[in-house]
């Protein structure tokens, strides 16, 4: 039996996402320098993509609609954060903290869901959702600390999909609308940087994938738009869990950071939270 198209780009996608730690780890920058850069080129090649796709009259649309531009000026502004948050978590060997960012992401979605609209979820959601909570408070009794990036990384993503939920916009324009309002202060930052000399942009490789940062962004989301078209929700919630399974394999096997009974103890109860919720999911969910 042959694998279809919409299920091949699902897999494509979170198999693109999981490589974002090499990816960073590849250039020489700091995390807001590259976030600059890929803030910038991301609204560039969005730009570009849109008026390869001939998408031009709904970008218009939303220009035109102050409510949802300044919406999605918001949601900019989150999923900025989520970024910036993920690229120095790789830069500064926490790629195992952002995995379990990733890994509970789906759960703060339901999280916030309940607290700011009133969504109802069940017994075995709250469940999982209890036990992320015991995972952090056993990493916190036995460290005395427990990693913002773990909290900070979905909690940002969760805030920018409860924002853009009412939005009902095309994803290339969306994206588009959302990182132009952030372009000036980037512009700013690179020109300041570079003006003081400590800017990292040449024309070698690291400054191909400084502009590449952009592209990165954009590919995978694009294939992610196209697979979701006919997968049902069950599958996603599957496929989802192949980007963190692939950037713990790096933290651990290629980076060599460090995991200690703790971690392990924490990952295991994580990923029990993240079982019990998906066959919940699968269980309470219509197929599509």
């Amino acid at each position: 039996m042959m694998m279809s198209k919409e299920l091949f780009l699902g897999i494509l996608s979170f198999v693109l996402w999981g490589l974002f730690p090499i990816y960073f780890k590849s250039i020489s920058a700091d995390s807001i320098e590259i976030l600059a850069y890929r803030v910038i080129f991301a609204s560039i090649f969005g730009f570009m993509f849109i008026v390869l796709f001939k998408k031009n009259s709904s970008l218009k649309r939303i220009f035109y609609n102050k409510t949802i531009f300044l919406k999605l000026s918001l949601a900019g502004f989150f999923v900025t954060l989520n970024w910036g948050i993920y690229i120095y978590a790789v830069t500064n060997n926490q790629i195992l903290e952002a995995s379990i960012g990733q890994i509970i992401n789906p759960l703060f979605f339901m999280l916030f869901g309940a607290i700011f609209l009133k969504e109802k979820i069940s017994n075995l959601a709250k469940f999982s959702i209890f036990l992320i909570f015991i995972a952090i408070g056993i990493e916190i009794f036995a460290n005395r600390s427990f990693s913002v990036v773990s909290i900070a990384l979905p909690a940002a993503f969760a805030i920018y999909g409860l924002i853009k939920k009412k939005i009902q916009t095309p994803i290339l324009e969306s994206l588009f609308c959302e990182t132009i309002c952030l372009v000036p202060i980037c512009v700013l930052y690179l020109f300041f940087i570079e003006f003081k000399g400590m800017g990292n942009f040449e024309l070698n490789l690291n400054g191909i994938l400084l502009i590449g940062a952009g592209l990165a962004t954009l590919v995978p989301l694009i294939t992610f738009n196209a697979a979701t078209r006919t997968l049902n929700l069950a599958t996603i919630g599957f496929l989802q869990y192949i980007t963190p399974t692939i950037t713990i394999c790096f933290g651990i096997f290629i980076y060599e950071e460090r995991v200690d009974l703790v971690k392990i103890i924490s990952f295991l109860i994580i990923w029990i939270a993240v079982l019990i919720n998906t066959f919940d999911s699968i269980k309470t969910k219509p197929k599509f």
